[in-house]
């Protein structure tokens, strides 16, 4: 019981934001870190309310939490009824890939069961690591966007 207690005084302190999951595929958190976290909060956020109608949010709060945080990991199912607003509204699964060949045998497979495992709202971010100077990667980091841009975006929503 204490547990719980001591778990709900944190939790309780930081409910004022939303919970954005992590997937972070390629090792990439820690070089994109401060760039996501300078964008919040999210502003003019468009939300469905319960009944399904858009609601306007001027300014949503949100933290980042990489999908291999205890926070997330360590959930009972009497822990999930208790503290369901902190459970992450979306999936931001972060993906950094250089050749077609890699992708198609490693990255779209792994890809295809995180989304196909995942309930929530996710979104792919790929982030190329080729330098703008070196033409043939940069082609080929393009390539690779354009697979996965055709492989995973849907006709309902970008992904």
């Amino acid at each position: 019981m204490a547990n719980y207690l001591a778990q709900f005084q944190t939790i309780k302190s930081s409910s004022d934001r939303i919970v954005i999951a992590v997937e972070d595929v390629s090792d990439l958190w820690l070089n994109v870190k401060d760039s996501f976290e300078q964008r919040l909060p999210v502003k003019k956020a468009c939300l469905n309310n319960k009944a399904r109608n858009p609601v306007l949010v001027e300014n949503l709060p949100a933290e980042f939490i990489q999908t291999t945080d205890s926070r997330l990991r360590s959930r009972f199912p009497q822990e999930q009824y208790l503290f369901w607003f902190r459970e992450p509204y979306a999936t931001v699964v972060l993906v950094t890939c250089e050749d077609l060949d890699e992708f198609k045998t490693i990255l779209k497979p792994r890809l295809k069961l995180i989304v196909q495992n995942d309930e929530r709202e996710w979104f792919i971010v790929f982030v190329s690591k080729a330098h703008p100077s070196n033409d043939q990667a940069t082609k080929m980091a393009k390539k690779v966007y354009a697979r996965l841009e055709a492989d995973f975006n849907t006709k309902k929503r970008e992904r």
